[in-house]
C-alpha cells in the first residue's frame, strides 16, 4: 500500500466507522421508538375497539393476506406467498382459539368447526401452492368477513 493510500485510509477509516456506528445507534433508537409506538398503538386499538370491530379487522386482514398470496403465486414470488398465507393461517387459528367452546353453544361449535376446516384447507393449499384452493378459501373468509361487518354495523 502506498503512502497516499495509507494516509487516506488512516484519515477516513475512523470517520467511516464513527459515522457507521452513529448511524447504527440512530437506527437502533429509531427501531426501538417505532416498536414502542407500535405497542402503544396496538394497545390503544385493543382497548378502544369493540370485540366485534376487532373481529372484522382480523377478517379484513386475513382477506388482504390471501389476495396478496394469490398475487404472489401468480408472479412466482414464493417468499411473499408463504409469508402471506402463513399469516392468514395464524389469523384463522387465532379466531378459532378465541371462541367460547366450553359453553356448548351451537354457534361457537359451528364456528370452531368452520375455522378448523378453513385452517386445514389453508395449510394444505399452502403446502401444495394451490391457487384454486386459496381462491376458494378467500371466498369463504370473505363471506364470513361480510357477515361480521353486518353484525358490527350500529
Amino acid at each position: 500500500m502506498n503512502m497516499l493510500s495509507s494516509q487516506l485510509l488512516g484519515a477516513t477509516a475512523p470517520v467511516t466507522v464513527s459515522r457507521f456506528m452513529t448511524h447504527r445507534a440512530s437506527m437502533s433508537k429509531r427501531a426501538k421508538g417505532l416498536s414502542s409506538y407500535g405497542q402503544v398503538q396496538e394497545h390503544d386499538v385493543a382497548s378502544t375497539t369493540s370485540a366485534t370491530k376487532l373481529m372484522t379487522m382480523l377478517f379484513d386482514k386475513a382477506c388482504v393476506l390471501l389476495k396478496t398470496a394469490m398475487r404472489a403465486l401468480e408472479s412466482n414470488d414464493n417468499q411473499a406467498f408463504h409469508q402471506s398465507a402463513l399469516h392468514a393461517l395464524q389469523i384463522v387459528l387465532s379466531l378459532r382459539f378465541v371462541l367460547d367452546t366450553e359453553s356448548a353453544s351451537e354457534l361457537s361449535q359451528s364456528l370452531f368447526d368452520t375455522y378448523t376446516t378453513i385452517a386445514a384447507s389453508l395449510k394444505k393449499a399452502l403446502e401444495e401452492q394451490d391457487a384454486a384452493a386459496i381462491a376458494t378459501i378467500y371466498e369463504a373468509l370473505d363471506e364470513l368477513r361480510t357477515a361480521w361487518h353486518s353484525v358490527a354495523r350500529p
